[in-house]
């Protein structure tokens, strides 16, 4: 779980964008968004929190297999999950 704290004005731009733009499951608070960098994708899972925080949750990296489907694969090392954070932080939600 990783934890950023933003300025008032860009948190409130961000959250607006989460709430138009990002998946969210019925009775959840978190919000899934789908990141892809260099033909690799990621899903990171983003709650909102008081005082202009968010909290990353958890990532997962997608394989996209023909055989199989879809292989997800939970992401554990901090920086990676940060690193994530901070590119959607500077990129916006797609």
């Amino acid at each position: 779980m990783i934890v950023r704290q933003l300025k008032a004005d860009k948190y409130e731009r961000f959250r607006s964008q989460l709430i138009q733009k990002a998946h969210q499951n019925p009775l959840e608070a978190s919000f899934n968004v789908t990141i892809k960098i260099n033909r690799k994708e990621y899903i990171l899972k983003i709650q909102p929190d008081n005082k202009h925080k968010l909290v990353a949750l958890q990532a997962l990296e997608v394989d996209r297999d023909d055989e199989c489907g879809h292989i997800h694969t939970l992401i554990i090392n901090n920086k990676i999950i940060s690193a994530l954070l901070e590119l959607l932080i500077w990129q916006g939600v797609a």
